[in-house]
């Protein structure tokens, strides 16, 4: 475990757990109050590992603290999901939180000089951590704007966003990632304005972060291969005469 949970493997433990809450949230809320309650340790480690992934910039643990601390209390507060402003306010605070976790792993990205297993895993995070922010911003702009989303034909209900667990609703999380990865089902369409811009930046969003990754990691591992064979090159130079002069001494022996 600590293995698990050790600097170099964080990104590997954070996507392993966004990976299963992603997964498991709709399944979970099938099985009720134990589903819920698993379901809640879930996404709890989830957010203590994502806090923990920013750990090495102490300014951005603080404010990740400041951040996730309110969330614990009201977030998981059946007051909060019956009170419109404490709600906006999870909500502000979860997006936040968010963005905050992916900006700072996608920091690390780009300042890495060389492809290693971690910064896939961290590139990887960084793409859920898009679908799970997205889906928050669509629960806020719900309870902004009532009926805001069209699921399976009937516009999504005010009580039935904050009868969800939490501020992660499991359609509005369905359809982030099936806007972030433009399948676009159909099955969950935006009906105000606010909706219809926010599905559209998270398809180019998405997109663009495909390809941004891609061209650095392919440049990373040119600039790399370049390296490794420069360092040979110097190598070679190195010990070709060394090797020359080994060669003519056992000549001249013989």
């Amino acid at each position: 475990m600590i293995h698990l949970l050790s600097i170099r493997f964080k990104f590997r433990t954070l996507l392993i757990l966004l990976f299963t809450l992603a997964i498991t949230d709709p399944i979970l809320k099938e099985f009720g109050v134990y589903g819920l309650m698993l379901l809640d340790i879930i996404f709890t480690v989830a957010l203590l590992t994502a806090l923990y992934s920013v750990s090495s910039n102490r300014s951005l643990l603080i404010t990740g603290i400041i951040l996730v601390a309110p969330i614990f209390i009201l977030g998981l507060s059946n007051y909060a999901k019956t009170n419109f402003y404490l709600t906006l306010l999870v909500y502000t605070l979860a997006i936040t939180f968010f963005v905050l976790v992916g900006i700072s792993i996608l920091i690390h990205i780009m300042a890495e000089e060389r492809v290693t297993v971690d910064l896939i895993y961290g590139s990887a995070c960084v793409y859920l951590l898009i679908g799970f922010a997205w889906a928050i911003i669509y629960g806020f702009i719900e309870v902004l704007l009532n009926g805001s989303f069209n699921i399976a034909g009937t516009a999504m209900s005010h009580p039935d966003l904050l009868g969800q667990y939490s501020f992660l609703n499991e359609n509005l999380a369905y359809y982030s990632f099936v806007t972030l990865t433009t399948l676009g089902y159909g099955d969950i369409t935006p009906l105000t304005g606010p909706a219809k811009t926010a599905s559209a930046l998270e398809a180019i969003v998405g997109q663009l972060y495909i390809a941004l990754l891609v061209a650095r990691l392919v440049g990373l591992q040119i600039s790399q291969s370049m390296e490794t064979r420069r360092r040979q090159g110097k190598a070679e130079k190195i010990c070709l005469p060394l090797l020359e002069r080994k060669k003519s001494k056992q000549n001249e022996q013989e």
